[in-house]
C-alpha cells in the first residue's frame, strides 16, 4: 500500500531551460521523492505561519509563492495534486523560502510507476490560490467542493421555475441546505427573477415569541430588501387582523408591483416551531399564499421556498400546514461516490479501506466528511485521524463537544438517549428493538443532526456519535 501523502509536483528542470513543445513527451518515468505526511505537516504550518505574520492572516495567492521561492505557477499550482515525484533540491527550495531545513524524516521514496514532472514555463495568473480554504459555513457558488446531488438539485432548479410553486428542502444541520439555497437564489437571478432570503435565525427571540410583531417584522424585511416604499401602516389594519394585513400587504404593495416573478425563501423555519402562536399564524399563511396562486395571477408570481432541520414536532393541524403541499426534498447523505469525488477536489490518495471506514463513521455527513478530507489535505495520516476520531482530541472534538454541553444541561434528553447509543442488542429477526422518543426531544435531536428515522423508529445518525457518547456520556 502507498502511504499515504501529498506529493509536491515540483519539476527538477531549470526555469530557464526551454520546454518541449508537448510537456507530456519529456517526463521521465523515474523514481523520486515525496513528502512524508510530517514533512507536508511541517511545510503547511511554515506557511501559515508566515500568512499570519507578513500577509494580515490572509492567503499567500499563487503569485506570492511564486515570487517567494521561484517555482513556476503552474508547478506550485500541483503543490499537493499528488501527481508526481520531485527531486531534492527542489523540496530543499521550497523549504528554505519558509526558513526549513529539509531532513531526512520530511522523505519517502515514491514507488516506481510515479513521474517526475518537468516544470512548465512562467504562467500568469492572478486569483489561484495554493490553500485550501478551511470548510465552514454554506460552499460558495463555483467551488469544485459543492457536491451537486441531481436528484435533488435539478429538482429543486426546475420546479422553482413553476407559478406559485412551493418548495420544501428537510436536512439536519450541515447537510447543505443553505448551500443548495444559493444555487436556487442564483438560478432564480439568471433568470431575471426577485430574489428575497429571510433567514429566521436573524429574528430575535422577541419577535418570534409574538405572532403579531413578527409578521411586521417579516413584512419590514421584505419591503426593504426589494427596496420598495410603500409603507407597512398604509395596509395594516388592527380589525383585519395581523395575518390578513401581511397578506394584503405582499398582494398589493409588493407582488403587484413586480413585472417578474419573486423567489421568496424562508431559512431555517423550524426556529418558529418552538413559537406555537408565531408558528399557527405563519405556516398556515404561507399555504393558504400557495391555495391562492391557483387561481389568481397576481399570486402565480410568488415562489416559495422553505428549508428547516426537522418537522417531527409541528404544533399545527395537518389542514393548514404547508409541510403537505408542494415539492418535498430531503438532502441525503453523501454516496461513496460523492465522497470519492471529493476526495479528488482534495487531491487526497486513499485506500478503499479509509474511504468505507469514514463512510461508516460518519454516515455520509457532507460537513463531517469534508472536515475529514481537510485534515487529510493539510498531511494528517488517515491512521492518525482515524484512531482520535470519537475522541476529545480528534478532529471533530469542538463539534461533540458541543453536542456533549447541550446535551448535559438538559437531564431529561440524557434517558432517552441511554437506549439509542447502547442499542447493540438484536430481537430473534435479527432487528434492533423500535425506539420511540417523545415528539419534542426528537425535534431537537433531528435538528441537531444527531438522530435519523427509520422504518423502525429512531436512531442515532452516525457510529461517530455512538463512540462519542458512550464513552463520554455513560461510560462510568
Amino acid at each position: 500500500m502507498i502511504p499515504f501523502c501529498s506529493v509536491l509536483s515540483l519539476g527538477d528542470i531549470p526555469l530557464s531551460q526551454p520546454m518541449n513543445s508537448n510537456p507530456h513527451s519529456s517526463a521521465k518515468r523515474k523514481r523520486g521523492v515525496a513528502l512524508t505526511a510530517s514533512g507536508l505537516r511541517r511545510l503547511n504550518q511554515a506557511i501559515q505561519s508566515a500568512e499570519a505574520t507578513e500577509n494580515e492572516g490572509k492567503r499567500f495567492t499563487a503569485e506570492e509563492l511564486s515570487q517567494r521561492c521561484g517555482i513556476s505557477t503552474s508547478t506550485l499550482s500541483r503543490l499537493w495534486a499528488s501527481r508526481s515525484g520531485v527531486d531534492r533540491r527542489t523540496l530543499t527550495l521550497l523549504f528554505s523560502a519558509f526558513k526549513l531545513d529539509l531532513l531526512d524524516g520530511d522523505l519517502q521514496q515514491c514507488p516506481e510507476d510515479m513521474e517526475i514532472t518537468p516544470s512548465q514555463p512562467w504562467i500568469e495568473s492572478t486569483s489561484n490560490s495554493v490553500s485550501i480554504p478551511y470548510p465552514s459555513g454554506p460552499v460558495p457558488l463555483g467551488s469544485e467542493y459543492y457536491i451537486h446531488r441531481p436528484e435533488v438539485d435539478d429538482r429543486a432548479l426546475q420546479e422553482v421555475l413553476q407559478p406559485g410553486c412551493v418548495i420544501r428542502i428537510k436536512a439536519p444541520s450541515g447537510f447543505g441546505k443553505t448551500s443548495l439555497l444559493l444555487r436556487l437564489l442564483h438560478q432564480a437571478k439568471q433568470q431575471g427573477y426577485y430574489t428575497v432570503a429571510i433567514d429566521l435565525q436573524q429574528a430575535d427571540i422577541e419577535t418570534l415569541s409574538q405572532s403579531h410583531a413578527f409578521l411586521r417584522w417579516f413584512c419590514v424585511v421584505l419591503c426593504r430588501k426589494l427596496k420598495c416604499e410603500t409603507s407597512l401602516d398604509q395596509y395594516w389594519d388592527d380589525l383585519l387582523g395581523s395575518k390578513l394585513s401581511t397578506t394584503l400587504y405582499v398582494r398589493e404593495a409588493i407582488l403587484s408591483g413586480l413585472d417578474r416573478p419573486l423567489v421568496l425563501v424562508f431559512n431555517e423555519v423550524e426556529r418558529v416551531f418552538e413559537h406555537p402562536e408565531t408558528a399557527r399564524s405563519l405556516l398556515p399563511l404561507l399555504r393558504s399564499w400557495h391555495e391562492e396562486a391557483q387561481h389568481d395571477e397576481v399570486w402565480k408570481r410568488l415562489r416559495l421556498v422553505v428549508s428547516y432541520s426537522t418537522d417531527a414536532y409541528l404544533p399545527l393541524d395537518i389542514n393548514q400546514s404547508p409541510f403537505n403541499v408542494g415539492l418535498p426534498l430531503t438532502l441525503p447523505p453523501l454516496t461513496r461516490a460523492q465522497v470519492e469525488a471529493l476526495a479528488q477536489a482534495y487531491a487526497v490518495i486513499w485506500n478503499e479501506a479509509v474511504c468505507d471506514r469514514l463512510l461508516d463513521l460518519l454516515g455520509g455527513n457532507p460537513t463531517l466528511i469534508n472536515l475529514a478530507l481537510y485534515h487529510l489535505h493539510q498531511g494528517m495520516s488517515a491512521d492518525e485521524l482515524l484512531r482520535s476520531v470519537a475522541s476529545s482530541e480528534g478532529i471533530y472534538r469542538n463539534h461533540l463537544q458541543r453536542l456533549l454541553a447541550q446535551i448535559n444541561t438538559n437531564p431529561q434528553w440524557v434517558e432517552q438517549l441511554q437506549s439509542l447509543v447502547c442499542n447493540d442488542a438484536m430481537n430473534s429477526a435479527g432487528e434492533r428493538p423500535q425506539i420511540r422518543l417523545d415528539p419534542i426531544l426528537a425535534y431537537k435531536l433531528e435538528g441537531l443532526g444527531l438522530i435519523q428515522p427509520t422504518s423502525n423508529g429512531w436512531q442515532l445518525s452516525c457510529k461517530l456519535y455512538q463512540e462519542y457518547f458512550q464513552t463520554y456520556l455513560f461510560t462510568p
